[in-house]
This record gives C-alpha cells, sequence and structure tokens, in this order.
C-alpha cells in the first residue's frame, strides 16, 4: 500500500477513524446570501470528500454577527458575491443537519469549526438583512482597541492592503456573553449531528487577539502575563467540552516562531505577534492537556508560503517547525498546512503527528485518501476559484473514475519539486 502510515486506524476522543487523511478547515465563501446558512451545494461538496471512517472539519463557521467578516478583500468575491456561514440561528442548524446526514450516509466523521473573527471583522454586517434591526452585537471587538496595521513585511500573512476600522476592546463584564455565544453555537453544532466541534484558536483571529501581547493591552484577569492572556482559551474549550462532552472538542492553534536571525516573527496573522511566542505557545498547549479534548491542531509555518505553482513551490521543502510540541501535548495531535503525501507520510510514521489535514489537495481532490492509498495522480487546484459564489472550483474537481476532464494532474512525487529537475521532496 502506498503512504501505508496514513491508513492506519486511530480514535480521536470519542471519534474512531480508518485512515489519518483529514480534511482540513478551508474558507470557501460560499454560504447562502440571505440566510448565512449552508446550501445544498455546500452538502454535495462535503459528501463528495466523506469517506468511510475519514475525518472532514468545516470551513470556519461564524458562532455570532459579531463574529463573521465580509471577506471583500477577495476580488472574486467582490466581483462573484459570497458570504461565509454561521450557526446562531435554527435555520442555520437545520441547513448543517442536511451536510452531517450527507456525510454520515457515507460512513464519514464531520467536525464544525468554530470562530469567532474578533477586529478583522467589519462593522458591514451591521447592513445584512439577517442583521439589521436586531440588537445582536456588532464588530469590529478585540481584546483591546489595537488596529489591524496595513504592512508589507514578509511572513505577515492575509493582513489588510486597506486600513481597518479601530476595534472596540470588550469589557470584563461582556466575556461571559462571549463565551455563551460559544455555547450557542456548539449546542446547535451538537444538535445539527456533527461529531464533535474545533475551537479555531489560531490565524490572528480573536482567541489570538487575547493571546498575544502585541495585541492585548489589558491590565484585568484577561491580560498582562501570558497566564491571562491564556484564560479566554481555556474558558472557552471548558464550556465547549461541557456542551459536548469528553472527546468531542478539537483546538486549533498556529505557533509562531522567532526567526533567530532577524528577531521577527516566522508566522503572523493579521499583524497578531507576540513578544515570547515559545513561552506563550508551550504555555497554551500544555495548558490544553487539562482538557479531555478529540485533538490538538498545529499549523505549520510554511502554510503562508504557498503561492507558486505546486511543481515548483518552495513552501512544500520546507521542514517542520511545531515538531517540539509533540513532547509537550499528550493527546492526539493533527498537522496541517504544506504537506506532500510524501512528508505526510514521514509525519505520521515518525510520531511527528498523528493525523495530517489537507486542505487544498482535498479541495481538488474529492476522493484524496484514495489517490493517497493508491499512489494516483492529483488533480492540481485552480487558485482563482477557492474563494466566492459558484459551483466552479467548488463541486466539479472530478474524482479518479471520472478522469481528469479539463483539469491538469500530476504524480505525487513531482509536489515540491520540478517538473523538469524532479527536485526531491523532503521532510
Amino acid at each position: 500500500m502506498i503512504n501505508a502510515a496514513l491508513f492506519h486506524p486511530i480514535t480521536t476522543g470519542r471519534i474512531a477513524l480508518q485512515h489519518r487523511v483529514v480534511l482540513a478547515p478551508m474558507t470557501r465563501i460560499r454560504a447562502d446570501e440571505l440566510t448565512l446558512a449552508p446550501t445544498e451545494q455546500t452538502a454535495t461538496y462535503y459528501e463528495q470528500r466523506a469517506s468511510a471512517g475519514g475525518l472532514l472539519i468545516t470551513e470556519a463557521v461564524h458562532i455570532s454577527p459579531e463574529a463573521t467578516p465580509i471577506w471583500t478583500i477577495y476580488q472574486r468575491v467582490t466581483e462573484k458575491g459570497g458570504q461565509v456561514p454561521g450557526i446562531w440561528t435554527e435555520t442555520q442548524m437545520e441547513a448543517w443537519r442536511a451536510v452531517v446526514a450527507r456525510v454520515h450516509a457515507k460512513g464519514g466523521r464531520i467536525i464544525c469549526q468554530l470562530l469567532h473573527t474578533g477586529r478583522v471583522a467589519q462593522p458591514e454586517i451591521a447592513q445584512h438583512p439577517l442583521v439589521k434591526g436586531t440588537d445582536a452585537p456588532l464588530p469590529p471587538v478585540s481584546s483591546s482597541a489595537t488596529a489591524i496595521e496595513a504592512s508589507n513585511e514578509t511572513g505577515n500573512q492575509y493582513n489588510w492592503d486597506k486600513g481597518a476600522t479601530l476595534p472596540r476592546a470588550l469589557p470584563i463584564d461582556e466575556i461571559p456573553r462571549l463565551i455563551a455565544d460559544y455555547r450557542h453555537a456548539a449546542s446547535l453544532a451538537r444538535r445539527a449531528g456533527f461529531d464533535g466541534v474545533e475551537l479555531h484558536a489560531a490565524h490572528g483571529y480573536l482567541i489570538e487577539q487575547f493571546m498575544n501581547d502585541g495585541v492585548n493591552q489589558r491590565s484585568d484577569r484577561y491580560g498582562g502575563r501570558l497566564e491571562n492572556r491564556c484564560r479566554l482559551l481555556f474558558d472557552v474549550v471548558a464550556a465547549l467540552v461541557d456542551e459536548m462532552g469528553p472527546g468531542r472538542v478539537g483546538v486549533r492553534l498556529s505557533p509562531t516562531h522567532l526567526d533567530p536571525e532577524t528577531g521577527h516573527s516566522r508566522q503572523v496573522y493579521f499583524g497578531v505577534r507576540d513578544g515570547d511566542p515559545l513561552a506563550l505557545y508551550t504555555h497554551a498547549v500544555e495548558g490544553l492537556n487539562a482538557f479531555p479534548l478529540a485533538y490538538l491542531m498545529l499549523t505549520e509555518p510554511r502554510v503562508g508560503g504557498l503561492s507558486q505553482s505546486p511543481e515548483a513551490e518552495d513552501a512544500y521543502r520546507h521542514p517542520m517547525r511545531n515538531r517540539g510540541y509533540r513532547d509537550l501535548y499528550d493527546g492526539v495531535l493533527v498537522g496541517a498546512g504544506g504537506f506532500t503525501p510524501s512528508t505526510a507520510t514521514a509525519a505520521v510514521a515518525d510520531g511527528s503527528y498523528d493525523l495530517i489535514a489537507f486542505g487544498r489537495w482535498f479541495l481538488s481532490n474529492p476522493d484524496l485518501p484514495e489517490r493517497l492509498r493508491q499512489g494516483a495522480d492529483l488533480t492540481v487546484y485552480e487558485r482563482e476559484t477557492f474563494y466566492g459564489a459558484g459551483a466552479e472550483g467548488y463541486i466539479d474537481y472530478p474524482n479518479l473514475e471520472q478522469g481528469p476532464g479539463r483539469f491538469t494532474t500530476m504524480p505525487q512525487s513531482l509536489i515540491g519539486g520540478s517538473l523538469r529537475g524532479n527536485r526531491p521532496v523532503t521532510t
């Protein structure tokens, strides 16, 4: 069997899996425009990628209007429209129930990723028909009134190319309401039939805005010392575990690393940074051992550099940088970000990670686990259709039986290499 290490069964929390190839959460911006609920196309998308004993993690699903961004920073969204989904209304819950049912019918498992984007969300959500005229709290909010700064700094991923609205600092008496919003979303996810939820505590969004001292300027029990800055992370995790039960909650983190030569962080999202990221994320990871989680997912820093064509992508050859957290975390560890079939197999085989989450390769290969099992060629993803409305680049990628159609394919061995020189792919 090709890539054999990826096909050993494993139980992650209360979820039994037959293989270790996971669909990574990846924003698609294709929710219904009026309800911010998943659509029939959404159900087809997840059904296509479901497999017996395989785990899918949804795109980021927003827990409230306050949490929801308007992604017009993507040109395709501006041109073709598109919204991100939520899970705070009954209509949204029922639509997610239909998605879950389609995945379960194929023997798959599916987890709902819960997100509050904090200062990344824009006040324009107030004009959406679902929100207008209600008393829902509105964005942007954050740990402190610290603005996102436009930046061309190398390694500063997904930053604005325009000015952002100054966020409102969440007062301490609103923290219980915020945690209740997470709990409510988890309750709806449970009713929809999801096998679990994942707390998105990465990529510069609200939880990280509390964790990192470059944003968090508070002087109360949620600011100052790193123990205080991690308090919201642990408080939300506790609420989610209480709502979902043991082994039904995952957490995603994206630890940053200081370059020893430049002193700058190797991985920064929306300008969120910390003066001592190693101490911060060590404390966060060790603290998560206190909870009966399903898993901890870590984003590898190389993910931000994935912008070249796959056969020439330098980031695919960058080494893993989060291996040290394996020694700190006692549970199931999921790796995401820039894995190729060979590096994913090596990471599981040597114990660095227990499961590997694929994003863009799972988008363009609905039957990715089977292709990895067979060593079959992979369909190359089309970057221009990642985001925005429409079926193109969403549910029109073929499986093996259908053939490549209009799409390009490439051998797994050439990912991150060169079609001319066939440079080796390394871990």
